[in-house]
């Protein structure tokens, strides 16, 4: 009964309040149609809410909402009656609030509105869930406290805000996961067009250009760059930059991957750094206000950092670090599979190089190169091996190599059974098959190889021998020759020593020529084929040849008309070298043989042979001149003390005889004989002075001291004065002197040496001439004067005349003339000295004429 009185009590209320009902039922009509046309935005939605309440049932109102984390109010729409109000409502309600303290929280655990004084504080709740506060604040003169009715009024209007907000704010988040949605749809567009172009890129500069162009516009980012890092480095390098200046570049070219800088850091954690208000490039025309440094992280390894500049403020919320995490990734993959495939390339590339040097070298080399198996098949063939044995490598691929003889094909075929085996055959000589049937001596280095499939095959390095064989060969004939030729120091002995060298080993026939005195060349030896006598081939006039020109001659065969090569069996080879030492060229020494050509190892070892036989002559013949020199000593000493004792002897006579008579004559001793005596010792010691004189000179000559002193001369003159000196010796033996010497005969000479010269020569006639009369002839021919000496005495025999101007060199016997065969030879030394020379022309039995021809100046 009492609610039901209370029911009707309520109903004559209401009934007595009808028009303010329905005024506010026309409030609550009016804010149901102004919230549902607010856009569905929230911050609409909460405007018009403050909107409806001021001024018809508060002076103010503001509305807090719930932050996130449910623990602050924030103000977010407020409305006042009067700018005043409005001034002071926002200082009070800018401020955030406890939303778990005070009447904020009691609102807000019990969703029922709470008054204080003329504050109402009403809950705004939509599907049970609290989403903030109402608060109404009424400033009258005597501010009023809200009816129940007021209450309930404008806690249904704070429902349908709330309803209206949570409308809104579901709006908004559809709308914001669908431009959410769009964003990453766009976003994953462009990261599959990045992915797809990053998988093209084969080179990490590539993947550099496709993440900054492509990945500029994916990050919507202003600038970018990436730096790339190889193990153990101290530094990135950048790889590629993108809004960067020139001078951003070039510094950003090296990043240290010590020190505090954003991409250091990157490097050393491999995590990201996000920058809100900073630019880790620093280096683009303008500023960025944030930036994201991304690591590029591949199998656990940063290979390198990939920075994002940003023109706008960022936040990076999670979205937005993941799709450039994944961008980052991406470019990671790309560019570890670009360094996989550079390392891969550039090892193909040492790979293909390494087998191109090898094949180079196998086609190179200069030694025969064969891979063969077990059972002897050719599988490889280098041109060396072409060259030594003939055939080529389509002739022996795939077969048994042909170039082992059949008697030594088990032993051949047994070594390549052991080097299979792990046994390294080490220089095994082989006598070896050539294609066109003829030998060569190889030696042969056999080892195993280990192919990637198959069997084992034997690697053959073969090299040719025989030259060596050939060279060691003759080292040995060399050395055997050099004990030959220094067995004996007689020269004819020698000479037939060397002859018979060569033959049979290197010759069917040798021989020895040398240059006699006149200029003609001689055989003095020879070995092997023919008679005694016949010169052997190739014959005189090559051997002039060589001689003369100091070079070898040789020939591989001669035509078969030359008689000389009929011993040979009509055709033979031929070798002429010279027989050269100290520069001289002493003759020559040939070799022939028909059975093979002669090459240059055959021509080295003849020019060293004759190189050796020269110096073994050589020694030969100074020793021969050696002998000869101590018999001329011996025979000059004889001849010096003969010679020198002889006027001694008669100067010690004729005094003793002057003595003698002086003593039994006393004061009657007469003085013609005293006279005669004096001139026998006169002629005595002008002897003796012109023997002493004349060894002084081979002195000086010896010695390289003799003085000329030139003076104008009329030669005529000088040689009557001699004349007249020599006219007592010539009358007492009966020898007849005549002269014919040209008037005005003038030049530039040296009287004491010129007189000598004649003094010599007008002596010579005396002595040889056998009485019979001296022909003295001077003349003047051009600028050049001739003195003729003619005698009709011994003469000289032909051999003896190209040795006559040779030192202690006589023509007769020392006993029957006497002398120290010396004046011809110093004759000869005065007048070359002078620029001219002396010469004699002399018939045995008939007599000599000397020649001698001075230039005037």
């Amino acid at each position: 009964m009492t609610m039901v009185a209370t029911r009707l009590g309520e109903a004559r209320q209401y009934g007595a309040r009808l028009p303010e009902i329905e005024e506010r039922l026309a409030l609550l009509a009016e804010a149901s149609r102004l919230l549902a046309d607010a856009s569905l935005e929230p911050p609409a939605v909460m405007e018009r809410l403050c909107g409806l309440v001021v001024p018809l049932l508060g002076s103010a109102c503001a509305l807090r909402l719930l932050s996130e984390d449910g623990l602050w109010l924030r103000t977010v729409a407020s409305a006042a009656a009067v700018p005043e109000a409005r001034v002071r409502l926002q200082a009070l309600f800018s401020q955030r609030v406890r939303a778990d303290e005070g009447v904020a929280a009691e609102v807000l655990d019990t969703g029922e509105a709470q008054g204080v004084e003329a504050v109402l504080v009403l809950p705004l709740r939509a599907r049970g869930r609290p989403l903030g506060t109402l608060t109404v604040w009424r400033e009258e003169p005597e501010p009023a406290l809200f009816e129940p009715g007021e209450q309930l009024l404008l806690q249904e209007l704070a429902d349908r805000a709330a309803l209206a907000l949570d409308v809104a704010r579901a709006y908004a988040s559809e709308r914001q996961a669908r431009q959410a949605a769009e964003v990453a749809a766009g976003r994953l567009a462009r990261l599959q067009h990045v992915t797809a172009e990053l998988s093209e890129a084969l080179t990490a500069a590539r993947v550099a250009e496709v993440v900054l162009e492509q990945g500029l516009a994916v990050a919507d980012a202003r600038a970018g760059a990436l730096w790339g890092v190889e193990p153990d480095a101290a530094s990135a390098t950048l790889l590629r930059c993108a809004g960067c200046t020139p001078d951003a570049a070039e510094r950003l070219k090296r990043m240290p991957l010590e020190g505090d800088s954003p991409v250091a850091r990157v490097l050393r954690e491999s995590r990201p750094v996000w920058l809100m208000a900073e630019d880790a490039l620093s280096g683009t025309e303008r500023p960025a206000p944030s930036s994201a440094c991304l690591p590029l992280v591949a199998d656990g390894r940063a290979l390198g950092a990939l920075v994002f500049t940003f023109g706008l403020p960022h936040g990076f919320d999670d979205d937005e670090r993941a799709f450039l995490q994944l961008v980052a990734h991406h470019a990671a993959q790309a560019l570890a599979r670009a360094r996989l495939l550079e390392r891969e390339q550039r090892a193909r590339a040492a790979l293909r190089e390494a087998h191109g040097t090898l094949e180079a070298i196998i086609q190179a080399s200069p030694t025969a190169i064969m891979l063969l198996d077990p059972d002897g098949t050719v599988r490889l063939w280098n041109p060396a091996a072409e060259r030594m044995l003939g055939w080529t490598a389509e002739e022996v691929m795939g077969k048994v190599l042909p170039a082992v003889p059949p008697e030594h094909w088990e032993a051949f075929r047994h070594g390549l059974e052991r080097a299979t085996r792990g046994t390294v055959l080490d220089g095994a000589p082989l006598a070896a098959r050539r294609r066109d049937g003829g030998a060569v001596q190889v030696a042969m280095w056999t080892g195993r190889v280990h192919p990637a499939s198959g069997p084992p095959q034997c690697l053959s390095v073969m090299v040719d021998i025989t030259e060596r064989q050939r060279g060691e060969a003759a080292q040995r004939f060399l050395a055997e020759a050099g004990g030959v030729l220094a067995g004996s120091l007689e020269e004819e002995e020698t000479l037939e020593r060397v002859a018979h060298l060569a033959v049979p080993a290197y010759a069917e026939a040798c021989g020895v020529f040398l240059e006699d005195e006149s200029g003609g060349v001689r055989c003095v030896a020879t070995a092997g084929g023919g008679e005694d006598g016949e010169v052997p081939p190739p014959g005189l006039a090559v051997v002039t040849r060589v001689i003369q020109s100091g070079r070898p001659e040789t020939r591989s065969g001669l035509s078969d008309g030359d008689p000389a090569s009929a011993r040979a069996g009509g055709t033979c080879a031929y070798l002429c070298v010279p027989l050269r030492v100290r520069g001289h060229t002493l003759g020559a020494l040939t070799f022939v043989t028909s059975k093979r050509a002669y090459d240059a190892q055959d021509l080295a070892l003849a020019q060293e042979l004759a190189r050796r036989a020269a110096l073994a002559l050589d020694n030969a013949s100074l020793y021969r001149d050696a002998r000869q020199a101590i018999r001329l000593r011996e025979e000059f000493l004889s001849i010096a003390s003969h010679e020198l004792k002889t006027p001694i002897s008669a100067l010690q006579l004729q005094v003793q005889s002057l003595l003698a008579g002086l003593t039994r004559s006393g004061a009657s001793f007469d003085p013609e004989r005293l006279k005669r005596g004096l001139e026998r010792v006169d002629r005595q010691v002008k002897r003796q002075t012109l023997l002493v004189n004349d060894l002084l000179d081979v002195s000086r000559l010896s010695a390289g001291k003799l003085e000329l002193v030139l003076e104008p001369l009329e030669l005529g003159g000088l040689v009557r004065e001699v004349a007249e000196r020599f006219e007592q010796e010539y009358a007492r033996s009966g020898t007849p002197l005549e002269l014919t010497l040209a008037p005005e005969v003038r030049g530039q000479w040296d009287r004491l040496r010129l007189d000598q010269v004649f003094t010599n020569l007008f002596s010579n006639a005396l002595k040889y001439g056998r009485g019979n009369p001296v022909h003295v002839a001077l003349e003047l021919e051009g600028e050049r004067a001739r003195l003729r000496v003619r005698d009709g005495g011994i003469g000289i025999a032909k051999e003896h005349l190209p040795r006559l101007f040779h030192r202690f060199e006589r023509a007769v016997s020392e006993r029957n003339y006497g002398g120290f065969g010396l004046g011809l030879w110093i004759a000869r030394q005065i007048v070359e000295a002078m620029g001219g020379h002396i010469e004699v022309e002399s018939v045995l039995g008939e007599g000599s004429t000397f020649l001698v021809e001075l230039p005037r100046a």
